[in-house]
């Protein structure tokens, strides 16, 4: 059956009657699933997500309904079931009770808009000269997406698409809602689809955009393309030989172009530049940084020869050695410098702050395997190894002296 949503997408209350109201427990959670005899919220299809929306219960002994304050329940989601939208809510509503029904209507809107934004894209992705058949769409949460039967798509082709979808916007070409009595109709033959649910009997329903394109859907649309307002084509992604095409429609524009002014104001604080010049900005900046990174870890090695070299000058069973923060490079040229004398002595290197330190130790194997686990307690930490090398986390610096207290009383050497 075709529901009052279908036959009036900008219609934002009803007041419609409870059929059924059924208690569904998941575990511990428990939801109501309600039957309208109609209703104006959409249950999900059509690659269009449902609507969210309140019921707002009518008893049946009040005569003045504008002196009530009616209980809202919450619907949080519609689903198609037997030709029938299934609404879930979380509070149970009574059999036979009159309801009044209000959509979320920034929500739906949002949805006709890219909804509606598919059909015009995929219409003139699919015409000549391109002929790129739309194999799927999502609706996102901000930004959607058609995947297009082609292995590729250029900046030169996509700027023409959008060019043509934007001047039909522009032209306010209408948007037609036609139903047909059954899938039999004669007259559906020159309209797409990618086949009706196998379960649907009655009315279909096909949206025609004048003289572009027809196409079956059960989705709520807009009555014109000047209620686009405009489309904006996104960035593309390959897909197993296919191109995802990512787009914004409508009201979604204005809050793409609001979120990339935000972070061009930040930038421009940052980089203290323009726009225009944001680009060789970053390159140099990531240039600088490669230098700098080079620069530090040539520093770094040369610091742990010289760290290795006087704890090589030292009489002591138990080197030790701590940096303030975590440094691979260090860490491996100390290593390799004292791999020998670790033959016979033991090194404890510990790097990082209270919080979030690290620890490498290591010596002879036997003594390795057999002190490791307890070196790690003693540092509150946890941690593996194996050849005689045993590594971990720990995060409390004050556990360091008796930690290395502990390696001195279990070492023989």
């Amino acid at each position: 059956m075709l529901l009052k949503c279908q036959k009036e997408p900008f219609l934002q209350q009803l007041t419609s009657k409870v059929v059924s109201c059924n208690e569904v427990k998941k575990g511990k959670k428990k939801h109501y699933e309600v039957v309208l005899e109609d209703t104006i919220l959409f249950a999900e299809g059509g690659g269009q997500p449902c609507d969210h929306g309140v019921l707002r219960i009518v008893p049946s002994d009040v005569t003045d309904v504008n002196k009530l304050s009616l209980q809202n329940v919450k619907v949080v989601d519609v689903q198609r079931r037997d030709g029938r939208a299934v609404h879930f809510t979380d509070k149970r509503v009574g059999e036979g009770s009159e309801v009044n029904v209000e959509v979320n209507w920034k929500r739906r809107y949002d949805h006709m808009q890219q909804h509606t934004g598919q059909h015009l894209l995929s219409a003139i992705a699919e015409q000549e000269p391109y002929k790129y058949n739309t194999v799927s769409w999502n609706l996102g949460l901000t930004i959607s997406h058609v995947e297009l039967k082609t292995p590729s798509l250029s900046d030169e082709i996509k700027l023409e698409i959008e060019q043509k979808v934007n001047s039909l916007i522009q032209a306010g070409t209408p948007v037609i809602t036609k139903v047909y009595d059954s899938k039999d109709d004669d007259a559906l033959s020159s309209a797409h689809t990618r086949g009706l649910p196998a379960d649907h009997s009655g009315p279909v329903r096909v949206i025609e955009i004048k003289g572009v394109d027809e196409n079956m859907c059960c989705g709520t649309h807009l009555s014109s393309l000047a209620q686009l307002q405009m489309i904006k084509l996104l960035h593309t992604e390959s897909k197993k030989g296919n191109t995802l095409l990512y787009f914004v429609c409508g009201d979604r524009v204005i809050n793409t172009l609001q979120s990339a002014l935000e972070v061009q104001h930040k930038l421009n604080v940052l980089l203290s530049s323009p726009p225009e010049k944001f680009a060789p900005m970053v390159e140099k900046l990531n240039k600088d940084n490669r230098t700098s990174r080079k620069t530090a870890e040539k520093l770094s090695e040369e610091l742990a020869i010289l760290h290795a070299a006087s704890l090589l000058q030292s009489s002591e069973r138990v080197l030790t050695m701590h940096r303030p923060s975590p440094d691979e490079k260090y860490s491996l040229t100390l290593q390799r410098d004292l791999r020998d004398t670790c033959e016979k002595r033991l090194l404890l290197l510990t790097m990082g702050e209270l919080g979030g330190a690290q620890f490498v130790f290591r010596g002879p194997v036997d003594v390795v395997d057999k002190l490791g686990k307890g070196l790690a307690q003693k540092l509150g930490g946890k941690g593996g190894g194996r050849d005689g090398k045993f590594q971990g986390k720990f995060s409390d610096l004050a556990l360091l002296e008796s930690a290395v207290q502990y390696l001195r009383d279990n070492f023989e050497s």
